[in-house]
């Protein structure tokens, strides 16, 4: 995978429980980029459900996250919001 140019900002985590998901924002080149990370793509990452500290698990894995947002990202979905799932982790 080429350099995407993308650098998470750490202080936008914020848990979504409604929709199952961390979301959070990325820079990608100088651009804002908005992401989100599935509850199942944590849950892969920990071993183990994550509903009572989604946060504490994606910040803990944030060098991950990093790469799998890149992936994401470099999937080049049309979408406002890029989402993070289990397939990205690999």
């Amino acid at each position: 995978m080429s350099d995407t140019g993308l650098t998470i900002d750490a202080t936008t985590f914020a848990d979504n429980p409604a929709a199952y998901q961390v979301e959070f924002a990325g820079n990608v080149d100088g651009e804002l980029q908005p992401f989100a990370v599935r509850y199942s793509a944590l849950e892969a990452l920990a071993g183990r459900p994550v509903v009572d500290d989604p946060l504490a698990v994606a910040q803990s894995h944030l060098d991950l996250l990093s790469v799998s947002a890149g992936k994401a990202l470099a999937r080049g979905q049309a979408v406002v919001r890029v989402i993070i799932g289990e397939a990205d982790l690999l």
